[in-house]
């Protein structure tokens, strides 16, 4: 009778977990779906089509992240590339030396 309450109890936890993650997921949908219509209402009232795959790669090559120097140069031709996306960009490392800090003994 124990085991039986016991696996009863284990089983409504799982079970009170799962909808928890659910209710987290369609909150997750539901807040990116309302900041999707904001950019699409925004990129409307601006008069410019909003593509998703545009508006993707102009985000990863703002941070530096993906697509060559030419999608960067297509994807935000007025801007000026940061120094970050520049300090990630450079083919010239080779290699990287690690030193180990030892804090001092104690006596």
């Amino acid at each position: 009778m124990t085991d039986t309450i016991a696996k009863l109890l284990r089983t409504a936890f799982v079970a009170g977990l799962a909808l928890v993650g659910m209710i987290m997921a369609a909150i997750l949908l539901a807040s990116t779906a309302v900041a999707l219509a904001i950019v699409y209402v925004v990129a409307k009232l601006r008069g410019k089509p909003f593509v998703a795959n545009t508006y993707w790669k102009r985000s990863q090559t703002r941070w530096g992240f993906g697509g060559t120097a030419e999608g960067a140069a297509a994807a935000a031709p007025a801007r000026a590339t940061s120094g970050y996306a520049n300090r990630m960009k450079r083919s010239d490392i080779v290699d990287v030396e690690v030193r180990e800090v030892m804090p001092p003994p104690t006596r």
